[in-house]
Order: C-alpha cells, then sequence, then structure tokens
C-alpha cells in the first residue's frame, strides 16, 4: 500500500511535469513573502530597535546587508512597478540625502551590532545624485562604522547607461570613492525594443559607450540585464542582443522573463501587448549557451557572472538569510522576525516630502509589513536559496515540524531532475536553474497566497475601472495565464 507521502510525492511529481511541458512561466521570485502580501502594520505594536533585538538573537553570527534607497528617475520605464518619482532637482536631492544620512545615525547601534557584509544604493536612479551626495553618505557611514570598508565585500549603485556613458567624470569619483558594482539597466540592444521599454531617450549606440566607458574607468564589476518578452521581439533580436551583449563583456549578466505587474504603466493603461509564451524558455537555452561559451558561470536562474569578478554579492547574502536593513523612502528591510516599510507601496512626492520630515525628525518607524513566523523563514530559505540549501540550518527555525510537507516536494522536484539531494544539502542542477521560479511557487504558504491574491485581484479590478473610463483595450495575455506574484 503506497504512503500517504508517496502519494502526495507522485501528485506534486506529475504537477511539476505538467507545469515544465506546458512552459509555466512564473514571475522571477527575489523576495519572500512578497511586497503585495504587506498590510498596515498595528500602530506601537513595533518598534525598530525592537525588531532587531529579536532578529539578533535568531543568529550565531550576526551579520548585515545595507540597502539605501534613493527613488528619483528621469524617465519612468513602461514595465516599471518600483518605488520611484521623476524629479532632477537637485534641491529636492539635497533634502533627501540630509533625510537618508539622518536615518543612517539613527540606525547605528544595529549596524554597529552586526558586521557589514554590502551596501546598495538602489532606486530609482541613485546615479542622478552628484558625487557629493555620494560623498555625503559614505562619510556618515565612516563616522558610524569606521571600518566599513574593509568588512564590506560590495559597495554597488543603480545607474542609466547615459549616466555613464554622458558623464564619465561623475562616474569616475564613484569608482574612486569605492564603487565596486555598477547595476545598469539595458534590457535590448535593439533600437525598437528599446523604445518599446519606455526608454526613448536612450539607444544602442549609448549602451555601448556606456559599458566600454565602465571598462576604461576600471569598474571592477559592471552588471547588466535583458529581457525576454518584449512586444516585437522575435527569435533573431534576442539572439542579435545575446550575442551584442556577450561580445561587449560586461562582468555580470541577467536575463529576465518580462513581467508586467498590474501596478505598472503598461497594465494601468492597457495599451501595452506582451509575450508570456512557453517558447521564451528557448530564448533562455540560447543565452545561457552563449554566455557559458563565453566563459561566464551561472550564479542564479536569471545570472551569469565572470567568474573571481561578477555577481550580486546582497543579493546572494539576502537569500541565504543574511538580513537586510532598508533605509529610504520606498526601502524593504528583511529581518527573522518581520519584513517592513516606513513608507506605503504607493510612491508620490508628498510621500518623499514627508520621509524628508520625518527624518529629519527622528520619526521614522514601520508603517507596512508581514509578520514572520518560524514557518515562514524556513519557506522563505526555501522559495529563494533551493540553488545550495543546507537544511539542517533550517532545523532551528522548525523544518523538521513541517518536514512531512516540504520533503515531498523536494522529492518531486529531485524526481523532475530539477536538484541534487547530497545527504540534507539540496542543489539546483542546470533544469532546476531554467525552472527554478516554478519550484519556488510550490513552498508559498496559505497565507501568503491569499494575501497576494487579494492585493493583485484589487489592482486588476482598479485597472480594469481606469480603462473602461479611459476607452482603452485590455491588456492581451498570450501563453499560461498565471497570477502575478512577488512585486
Amino acid at each position: 500500500m503506497t504512503s500517504l507521502r508517496q502519494q502526495l510525492t507522485d501528485r506534486l511529481t506529475d504537477q511539476i511535469a505538467a507545469q515544465i511541458a506546458q512552459g509555466v512561466i512564473p514571475p522571477y521570485q527575489y523576495s519572500y513573502p512578497p511586497r503585495s502580501t504587506y498590510r498596515p502594520l498595528p500602530q506601537g505594536k513595533w518598534s525598530i530597535p525592537e525588531i532587531w533585538a529579536m532578529d539578533l538573537a535568531n543568529y550565531q553570527i550576526p551579520e548585515l546587508n545595507l540597502y539605501l534607497h534613493v527613488p528619483f528617475c528621469d524617465r519612468k520605464c513602461g514595465f516599471c512597478n518600483l518605488y520611484t518619482i521623476i524629479s532632477t532637482d537637485e534641491d529636492v536631492f539635497d533634502a533627501y540625502t540630509d533625510a537618508l544620512c539622518t536615518q543612517i545615525e539613527d540606525h547605528a547601534e544595529i549596524i554597529q551590532a552586526r558586521r557589514l557584509r554590502t551596501v546598495y544604493i538602489g532606486g530609482g536612479t541613485p546615479a542622478l545624485l552628484k558625487p557629493r551626495h555620494f560623498e555625503q553618505i559614505f562619510t556618515t557611514l565612516a563616522r558610524i562604522y569606521p571600518n566599513w570598508r574593509s568588512t564590506v565585500e560590495e559597495v554597488a549603485v543603480e545607474a542609466t547607461p547615459s549616466s555613464i556613458a554622458d558623464a564619465p567624470h561623475e562616474f569616475k569619483a564613484l569608482i574612486d570613492m569605492g564603487l565596486t558594482r555598477a547595476n545598469v539597466g539595458i534590457q535590448s540592444l535593439v533600437p525598437r525594443e528599446i523604445r518599446e521599454a519606455g526608454r526613448g531617450g536612450e539607444d544602442e549606440n549609448v549602451i555601448r559607450r556606456a559599458i566600454r566607458t565602465a571598462h576604461e574607468l576600471g569598474l571592477p564589476d559592471l552588471s547588466t540585464d535583458l529581457i525576454m518578452g518584449f512586444a516585437g521581439q522575435t527569435p533573431e533580436t534576442w539572439r542579435h542582443s545575446v550575442d551584442e551583449l556577450a561580445a561587449l563583456k560586461p562582468t555580470t549578466i541577467s536575463t529576465y522573463f518580462l513581467t508586467v505587474r498590474p501596478d505598472a504603466w503598461f497594465s494601468k493603461t492597457g495599451a501595452y501587448q506582451y509575450m508570456w509564451q512557453p517558447e521564451l524558455y528557448d530564448r533562455y537555452d540560447y543565452a545561457r549557451q552563449v554566455f557559458l561559451d563565453h566563459g561566464y558561470v551561472q550564479e542564479g536562474s536569471v545570472r551569469y557572472k565572470t567568474p573571481g569578478r561578477g555577481g550580486y554579492a546582497q543579493k546572494v547574502l539576502t537569500f541565504h538569510g543574511v538580513p537586510l536593513l532598508g533605509l529610504g523612502v520606498g526601502a524593504r528591510s528583511y529581518t527573522s522576525v518581520l519584513d517592513y516599510m516606513t513608507g506605503s507601496v504607493k510612491p508620490s512626492t508628498a510621500e518623499v516630502a514627508d520621509y524628508i520630515r520625518k527624518a529629519g525628525n527622528h520619526e521614522i518607524v514601520p508603517v507596512t509589513g508581514i509578520e514572520l513566523t518560524a514557518e515562514e523563514i524556513v519557506r522563505k530559505r526555501l522559495v529563494l536559496d533551493s540553488f545550495d540549501l543546507d537544511l539542517c540550518e533550517l532545523d532551528r527555525f522548525g523544518y523538521q515540524k513541517h518536514a512531512a510537507e516540504f520533503e515531498p516536494v523536494l522529492d518531486a522536484a529531485e524526481a523532475n531532475g530539477l536538484l541534487h539531494r547530497l545527504g540534507r544539502r539540496i542543489q539546483l542542477t542546470p533544469k532546476g536553474f531554467k525552472y527554478r521560479d516554478v519550484l519556488s511557487w510550490m513552498f508559498y504558504s496559505d497565507p501568503v497566497k491569499g494575501l497576494d491574491r487579494e492585493y493583485y485581484e484589487n489592482l486588476h479590478a482598479a485597472n480594469s475601472r481606469a480603462r473602461k473610463n479611459m476607452g482603452a483595450t485590455p491588456v492581451r495575455i498570450t501563453g499560461v495565464d498565471l497570477r502575478e506574484g512577488a512585486a
């Protein structure tokens, strides 16, 4: 007689196989629980010092990732749902930098209690800031954590191609301050596709100049990306972008399936039609082979790096369970107690002004978030960190208590050739890298699924009403109809 565990394993094995056969493309899993699950926190229940004191008790080797959010952009890409506002006002940049540095100082004890591993300045487009703003940030950090340059293995900033190509002297100043990596959004090297992304101010020549400039200036790690599934993209145009980028030799390359979430402009207008077809996995296969042939190694399901130089340390460490302290108006913080934001998920100039005021008055508190049970901590690691995970690390959070639920998923993944079992260590196979997000979805808890579904159903309804009022044509998604997920 077949055991209940074997019955569950067989059912899950068939489920995974069916999703792979159908070419299901879930959104890329870069956080768990996703932002869509955040809800208003009870006023006064959580204080930032208490959250981080509780988190500190959960770690034998206390470490920390630091994320600094700069929300400003000079344009809004159509597929972007990040916390950004359009501004190039240097007076606003000055005030925001002052507020961010005040917030860094207010978190001095939290930072000092841990070994600082990475500093990432994201956005937005923080490269819009001037060198004096970065100098102010780094000076503030040095004041509270004098040896931060000795302990930190990565200092990263997000940039646009034009911010490097058109202002090389300012970018060189950042390298001289200790910048080790820049994330540069490229998305495509085909002019029509670049325009489709809503980035009409840049072209492929600016992208090439930016990459050459970064190399010439001695930036240790230039991280670039390409997106599969733009409207009008063909197998030929995809191969062109992949081949061109491989020849330009950035140290890190990411390839993403396009996901237009309901809170992005493309979805709000309903005017954009994009691909979400199983054939996109053929583009994944092509890119992977080209990058491996050019000497890259695969670091994750979406990322390739030059050995010894490339990579994305903060993301890897966060997936491994190292907590992340997010400072700035739209930043998220990830702890073993509570994932939280100190602002709303809806960006606005008014909220940025309110953040500047509250930071100056030392009034920043958690506003939205989700409390993590021990079970959700285990699920987080399984969702994010299946590339190479020792399950023994999860026993102190109660893995064995829920093993009857998790082990059949792992058995089914192994049966489909997605992972290796090395004792209690699991590692994804090349096939597992390819279908990692199919596997990750299977570790979502029912409460998280419910919150995620509620959030996106409400957004879809709001977008439908708005499009009806505008008389716009609804968005048509070809391929598998799968709910949007982590935002």
